[in-house]
Order: structure tokens, then sequence, then C-alpha cells
């Protein structure tokens, strides 16, 4: 991918010392390449590039990437890391090249057309939106945004700093992640499944929202393939959208094993799989977990280990992690290990 777009960010002002040991923390529990040469520590990121400086009283951000939503994204996650290690630099930081625009360029107006039940737990959700086209040209996930049921939705604006302002209070959004099930640029639409689930705002929306509603979604997000040629897919319910759209555009010459947890035996639904692909279910109702399944895993000492991709309720993958960390071969191929939701109580 050739990195066309550029900005970078300036600060000066007391920093705080280990800065960029802290940055380097940070990062590297998200599992994101990255290489720390004297003062400059370089973060490697699938369609973009971030370099941090930091000498004496003076911080310097230069982000390189494919296009203006990428360079976006990358900005919004340099901000993040500011956010947690230096406050005052993530307030006080200057960017060139600011959008002139007040419209996050991710940001897509969108509207509910049509839905459909699938399986016990699932509704297929079909979007009118105009930024079909741009959504499709990046990785599996999107956000999607509603507003405070009964009021005119508020939607994010960029400030004279290009950072994204989001509405407060009584304006605050629900946000909630998704994976396309399908884009149609030339029709202006995409679908995606959502799984519902009680207590849910979006799972509630989804329900009762009259055909036509308008809400906003934000991407295209996070979620790349893998493109490994053996793989370990590992995941429960809500992992269920992203798992099958990994295997549907999968290459037929694919080998590997994919293990789904689930709760409802309604939920086990056919999976366009490669042949060489083996998919097994976990009824969680009879004492069959993922974390089980993962710990039986027995990778093979004298062959190189499949790329392993996880994502399920946070306790669950925290452990996962911790197991397979122990094995420097797969922590090597950079693993993918995601939390879609955590255990109240």
């Amino acid at each position: 991918m050739t990195l066309a777009q550029q900005t970078v960010g300036f600060y000066e002002g007391p920093l705080p010392e280990g800065l960029l040991d802290h940055i380097e923390e940070h990062v590297a529990a998200f599992e994101i390449p990255q290489e720390r040469r004297d003062g400059l520590l370089r973060i490697a990121y699938g369609r973009g590039q971030t370099e941090i400086e930091a000498a004496g009283a003076r911080l310097r951000i230069a982000i390189r990437a494919g296009g203006p939503v990428e360079l976006y994204q990358l900005r919004e996650s340099a901000m993040y890391l500011l956010d947690h290690v230096c406050p005052a630099a993530g307030k006080g930081i200057a960017w060139t090249g600011t959008p002139e625009t007040q419209r996050p360029p991710s940001l897509h107006p969108a509207t509910l057309v049509a839905r459909e039940r699938r399986g016990a737990n699932f509704l297929r959700l079909t979007m009118g939106c105009a930024g079909t086209a741009a959504l499709d040209a990046g990785p599996m996930h999107f956000s999607l945004l509603l507003s405070p049921e009964g009021r005119a939705p508020v939607w994010p604006r960029l400030d004279g700093r290009g950072r994204t302002v989001w509405p407060e209070g009584e304006e605050a959004l629900h946000r909630a992640a998704y994976t396309f099930v399908a884009l149609e640029p030339e029709a202006n639409r995409f679908t995606f499944d959502l799984f519902l689930h009680e207590g849910s705002r979006a799972s509630a929306w989804a329900l009762s929202a009259p055909l036509g509603t308008k809400v906003a979604v934000m991407g295209p997000g996070g979620g790349d393939l893998p493109d490994a040629g053996e793989i370990l897919l590992a995941g429960d319910e809500t992992a269920l959208p992203a798992i099958r759209r990994i295997l549907e555009t999968s290459a037929a010459d694919r080998r590997g094993r994919v293990l789904i947890e689930i709760g409802d035996d309604g939920d086990r639904m056919p999976l366009r799989a490669p042949e060489q692909v083996e998919v097994t279910w976990l009824r969680r109702h009879a004492g069959e977990t993922l974390l089980a399944a993962l710990r039986a895993v027995d990778l093979d000492p004298d062959a190189p280990p499949p790329y392993l991709w996880v994502a399920a309720e946070q306790a669950t993958v925290r452990e996962a992690r911790a197991h397979f960390r122990r094995d420097p071969r797969v922590a090597s191929m950079r693993p993918y290990f995601s939390t879609y939701w955590r255990r109240e109580g």
C-alpha cells in the first residue's frame, strides 16, 4: 500500500519520564508490531505507520496512511495513547493538514431498510447508505451509532485541531461494533447480523425501530481478514458474524479448525467453509466451553502453528491469551485476541 497521506503533530511542554516506554506498553497489549530506536518509536499498522519522537520537552508524531480515513483513524489512535500517558500533550498537540470539514471522514448517514430473523438470536439488518463504497474499502468491522431514544441525533464532529468531539450527557450516543455480512456499493446498501440479548440498547432498537429510521455508522473500522494458509478461529455467538466473514472470504485451499461456543442450538447455522477447515460447535448448556476446547488444542511441535484468532467474553480471551503465550511460536505470529463483551458482576 502506498502511504500517500501524511500529518504531523507537534507538542512542546513537560513530558513524563519514560513516555515512550509507556506508549510501547500500551501498543504491545494490542499485539501491534513496533520498533524502538533511541528516541524514536515506530508503530506499523496494517494501513499506515506512526512514528513518535520524544526529546526533552518536545514531542513529534508523524503519521502516514493510504487514505484520509486511515489517516484520521491513526490520528485518533495517537490521541487515545496520549490521553492515557500524557493528557497535557493530548490536549495541546497541534496537527498539520487538519481537515477543513467538521465531519469525520469515516462517518456516514444510514437508513434501516429491512430486517430478517436469522437463527434463534440474530437479526439480519439491511442498511441503505450512500457511503457503502467507502465502507467497502477496508476491514470487516464498523460502528453503529444510535442516538438516545426520543432525542434528535447529534453526531460526532471534528474540532479545530482535527480531533473528534463526541456528544455527551443527554445527547451521548450508543456505540457498538459489528461485522459486515455483505456490501453492495452499486446499490448503496450493506447488511450485518446483530446478536439479540437482554438489556442491549442495540437489540431493542433493531427489534422496534420502524423501517426508514435514520442512524449513522463509522467505518471501515478494525478487523483485518487473516491471510494465513492455516488458521485456528475461536469465538462465541458474538464472534459468529466475524467468523462467517473470514470463512466465506477464505481461499479454497485454506486449512484449519474453527471452534464456536453457543448457548442455543438454534444459532447453529450453515457456514460456507473451505473443504480442509473443520468446524466444531460447542454447546454451552451441555458443559462444552470455548476455553476448555482451546486448552485441549494439540499443536504439532514440529510444524509451524496455525494463525490464531480468538474473540469472545473478556475472561475467556484473557485466559486464552495467557495459555497460548507460553508457546513462543504462536506469539511470533502476532495472534488476534479481542474482547467482544464483558460479563457483568
